[in-house]
């Protein structure tokens, strides 16, 4: 047979591959229709569903039990209703067709009205028409359309009236069948009160719970979630929110946040899932976080503005959940097959550091409510000067976190100042300043030989003028120890400072409560260190040493001052003292060269380097290398040293640190350590120099960050606050501080944190931690709640400037700070926001000469209040003794706002929980029916009728209507001077007799 085929490919074994690319094909077709309807979410939310159907099952269980008896008499009730219902059934049925009847009756009579009214609004205009050209037709033509109109509205009438008798007939019957009905009814309606809430369950159940369903909606909700039919109103679909006011950067371009967390997370609103698994339990705190009632609902803030992670993720490794632990990571790892999307630049937080987020909104505040970790995190930083080295735009404006070394001739040593800049811990076991020397990188003998040649020459430098402190003169200025330990502990030193010597006897937890006692430095080993003639001048006035110190003045006697000073010497450091070392005219001048070599040819040619060092004498060199050790280590981030007041911080800019990129921190050999930030923040403040293990680098290329020896805790807190420092932009709107226009707020609550005034009082129900040494809150600093709206702005800046007696049975002192007016008028400011007193301005109260007055005196004498047992009135002193004594109400006038005075004598608890003042006896108006009412309460008293708000305002009136002294710090002070204190801790708290305001 002839073969005419002109095929270049053989046809079929092409036939074959199409045939195998065919089935090819569709295999990968049907894969594809497959994965792309088998997401990860709808795994959780079908089994969401059955965890919703077994909760609601046993709510119902539950709720059927609650009201089991209570059912069963209802349903008796609904039956025997039913059974008296039944038994009128023949009744019922002709009042039912009487009922269609005449509504079909009612139906043609309304008709016929409908229509005749319609032909009567046709004859009416005739007649209307006719009546204005009756003298061009003539009165018969009139009279003949008008008979047709009258004829038509007596039928209309009829119509109306039939219409009417049929609506009365229907009303009536339709009361008869609801009478007939009401039984069952009112029945019915008793049993669906009862099950309620089991209505509820089940209506919810019906909907959820197919075995409920009936069969056509049974059948729409299996059609719903098919493939291709989805695209409608499916039940398992992405949830999501739009966030708009919190964005991130892509390609430059700030975009919305679309949370799509809950597509898994979906009970994290409900409390009923507090005890479900995850990812089904719902979020702690609703009451802060998510729940529409919160302050953050999620609407608006939704998951990833704090979580972080990917936004639009919808599988567990896509949402880029990161693991808290390494034994949670293989979990994850074996459990979900999880892996790192490392090109995704805000994996999601580990929960530990989730309150990082809360800086992007609370950014100005001093305390971030609900974020303790963060707020500690903060004040550490600011506590160890990490904004000396590195800047913090948060922090660019703080001042230092050491002291000035400007005068330290004046206060220290050489030796003891060698011996503290090699190892501080050894001096002060808990101190902020960290140790340079002896770390991983250079603790090698010849690092070591190189380190005290630095220190050598930096104290050289420090004491360039040859003085240094003396304890030749120290009996001068050393008076009773014992009395200086009961000052120390009474007069507010204890607010800021510790004396712990043993490390073993402080707490290993350390918080934001306990940072304020640790505000100041832990005062042990002093009689090891410097002159008591330094301590005794520096408690008398410290501004007098270091202009910007933040220690206050406590206006002590000098024999206070010689008193306190003799305690705090008598704590020494055997230990310290008896450390070995080199003194400044021992130093190696090889090593000195070497050092000083090294420095001038890392910029410059060798040749050039050792023609240089030939030119300099041995005090030039020592300079040189104190100069270069100095910028080297960056002494000057924390302490002002003469010569450096410009120098610029040595360390990276921290600003932004959260969100650097991970390939842009270096992480050296060190191969256990997972590629986040957060891992690498934590190593690197757990041991700052471990990046340089098993580098070869020169001394002067080493790492140099010092090891601060954070806690566990303490690391996690500053990572949390480095985490926080990041680019994350969220709307105006969304900041804590939106409503907040006046800056002077948030600069006052700075100002408080900057000053640990929560240190001796509650402020926003924080603080007042010096209650725990002095042991009573009666003779400890004030409460400070209600503060804003409480004392007159005017006497409260003058009070900040010079403090006086306010207290008068208090020993603990408001101290002196050296403070600009400017800043004294942000913390008055702070605290009237925080009352929302918003006035600019005081009204004066007058005091009308009337019955409310003289009634309030009535209620303040002795036969009522009797005030005058504790308060001063002027210059007279309070009936009870002193420890029971309470402010000078002559003072009230000038110092307390009148509406406020008001609220205290109310009920002087709620304002100040613990409080001895008492609410004052307010008599009611049954007791002026008695006989003698007139000789006990009086006519004006009499006359209020029992209002007991005037009566309050009476009260009022006296205290401001007070004459007498206003100031009674002398007097006080005079009477102590002769009796002391002999009260404090030991007083029982029961004693009737001894209650007083202790917080006006």
């Amino acid at each position: 047979m002839f073969k005419n085929d002109e095929r270049y490919w053989n046809i079929h074994q092409l036939n074959k591959w199409f045939a195998i690319s065919s089935v090819l094909f569709v295999a990968a077709f049907v894969w594809m229709f497959i994965d792309d309807n088998d997401d990860e979410y709808k795994v959780y939310q079908r089994n969401f569903r059955q965890l919703e159907i077994q909760m609601a099952e046993a709510e119902l269980a539950e709720e059927l039990e609650i009201v089991k008896s209570e059912r069963i008499d209802y349903e008796a009730k609904v039956q025997k209703a039913q059974a008296h219902l039944d038994a009128q059934t023949s009744l019922a049925d002709s009042l039912q067709n009487r009922l269609i009847f005449l509504k079909g009756v009612f139906y043609k009579d309304n008709m016929n009205f409908q229509g005749q009214k319609s032909q009567i609004d046709a004859l009416k205009y005739l007649v209307e028409r006719d009546n204005t050209h009756e003298t061009d037709h003539g009165k018969d033509h009139s009279a003949e359309n008008r008979k047709i109109y009258d004829d038509a509205n007596a039928l209309l009438h009829e119509y109306k009236l039939k219409k009417e008798t049929t609506e009365t007939d229907i009303a009536d019957t339709e009361s008869l069948i609801n009478a007939i009905n009401q039984e069952s009814k009112h029945a019915s309606d008793e049993l669906n009160k009862v099950l309620r809430d089991v209505l509820l369950v089940e209506n919810k159940l019906a909907k959820i719970d197919r075995e409920r369903m009936s069969f056509m909606n049974k059948m729409g909700d299996l059609v719903r979630d098919l493939p291709i039919l989805d695209f409608m109103n499916p039940y398992y679909k992405v949830k999501q929110y739009v966030i708009r006011d919190i964005k991130y950067n892509v390609n430059f371009t700030q975009v919305p946040s679309v949370d799509r967390c809950t597509s898994c997370h979906l009970g994290m609103t409900n409390p009923d899932f507090i005890d479900a698994e995850q990812p089904y339990r719902t979020h702690p705190n609703l009451d802060t976080y998510l729940s529409p009632a919160s302050s953050h609902p999620v609407e608006e803030f939704g998951c990833t503005g704090c979580h972080a992670g990917r936004d639009r993720g919808t599988s567990f490794v896509s949402a880029v959940h990161m693991p808290d632990s390494e034994e949670e990571k293989v979990e994850w790892e074996e459990k979900y097959d999880w892996e790192q999307m490392h090109h995704w630049l805000k994996p999601m937080l580990p929960s530990k550091y989730t309150e990082a987020s809360c800086f992007k909104c609370h950014q100005n505040e001093a305390y971030i409510k609900d974020a303790d970790q963060l707020t500690l995190g903060l004040s550490l930083i600011e506590k160890s000067g990490c904004n000396g080295c590195h800047l913090i735009q948060r922090y660019d404006s703080r001042r230092k976190a050491g002291p000035d070394l400007a005068k330290i001739a004046e206060k220290l040593d050489k030796s003891w100042t060698i011996k503290w800049i090699e190892s501080p811990r050894s001096f002060r076991h808990n101190t902020r300043m960290p140790h340079f020397f002896e770390q991983d990188n250079n603790s090698s003998p010849e690092m070591r030989k190189r380190n005290e040649t630095e220190i050598l020459t930096m104290v050289d430098y420090l004491f360039a003028d040859g003085k240094e402190a003396s304890t030749k003169n120290d009996h001068r200025f050393m008076g009773d120890a014992v009395n200086g330990e009961t000052l120390f502990n009474a007069v507010g030193c204890r607010g800021c400072h510790i004396v712990e010597p043993n490390m073993n006897n402080m707490s290993d937890e350390i918080s934001i409560e306990s940072i304020l006692k640790d505000h100041g430095p832990n005062l042990i080993g002093l009689g090891s260190k410097g002159s008591a003639e330094w301590i005794y001048n520096w408690i008398k006035n410290p501004s007098e040493y270091w202009s910007e110190t933040r220690m206050p003045n406590l206006r002590l006697s000098d024999q206070e001052a010689k008193d306190i000073t003799a305690y705090l010497r008598s704590f020494t450091n055997p230990e310290f003292e008896a450390i070995s070392h080199k003194n400044i005219d021992e130093i190696d001048r090889d090593e000195l060269e070497n050092i000083a070599f090294g420095w001038l040819s890392k910029m410059n040619s060798e040749a050039y380097a050792k023609m240089q060092l030939a030119k300099m004498d041995h005090e030039e060199t020592m300079g040189y290398v104190a100069d270069k050790s100095f910028r080297y280590y960056g002494c000057f981030g924390c302490h002002n040293i003469p010569g450096y007041e410009d120098a610029k911080p040595i360390g990276t800019e921290l600003t932004f640190e959260g969100s650097k990129p991970v390939d842009k921190l270096d992480f050296g050999y060190i191969h256990d350590l997972d590629h986040v930030n957060y891992a690498w923040f934590t190593r690197k403040l757990g041991n700052p120099r471990i990046f340089d293990h098993g580098k070869e680098s020169p001394a002067e290329d080493k790492l140099r960050m010092p090891n601060f020896n954070f806690s566990p805790k303490e690391v996690d807190a500053l990572v949390t606050a480095i985490l926080s420092f990041n680019e994350d932009e969220v709307s105006e709107t969304m900041l804590a501080d939106h409503y907040i226009k006046d800056a002077l707020v948030y600069e006052g609550r700075k100002l408080i944190k900057e000053y640990n005034c929560q240190g001796c009082h509650i402020i926003d129900d924080f603080g007042g931690q010096i209650v725990d040494v002095i042991g009573a809150t009666e003779f400890s600093p004030p409460n400070l709640n209600t503060q804003g709206r409480k004392t007159q702005p005017d006497w409260l800046f003058k009070f900040f400037n010079d403090p006086t007696t306010i207290r008068p049975n208090l020993q603990v002192r408001m101290p002196s700070f050296d403070m600009e007016d400017e800043e004294w008028n942000s913390i008055i400011r702070s605290f009237q926001f925080g009352d929302n007193q918003l006035l600019a301005y005081e009204t004066d109260h007058i005091v009308a000469m009337n019955a409310k007055l003289k009634a309030g005196k009535k209620l303040a004498s002795t036969d009522f209040g009797a005030c005058n047992n504790c308060h001063f009135y002027g210059s007279t002193f309070p009936i009870q003794d002193a420890q029971a004594w309470a402010p000078n109400l002559a003072m009230a006038k000038d110092r307390l706002r009148a509406d406020w005075i008001v609220d205290w004598l109310k009920d002087p608890m709620v304002i100040m929980p613990g409080t001895k003042m008492p609410a004052p006896f307010l008599p009611t108006s049954d007791l002026f029916e008695e006989e003698n009412a007139n000789a006990i309460y009086g006519n004006a008293l009499i006359s209020l009728d029992g209002d007991s708000t005037a009566m309050l305002e009476g009260i009022r009136d006296f205290i401001w209507n007070m004459k007498g002294q206003k100031d009674i710090t002398s007097i006080v002070k005079k009477y102590f001077d002769e009796n002391g204190y002999k009260f404090g801790e030991e007083e029982s708290d029961d004693e009737e007799d001894e209650w007083g305001d202790d917080d006006w």
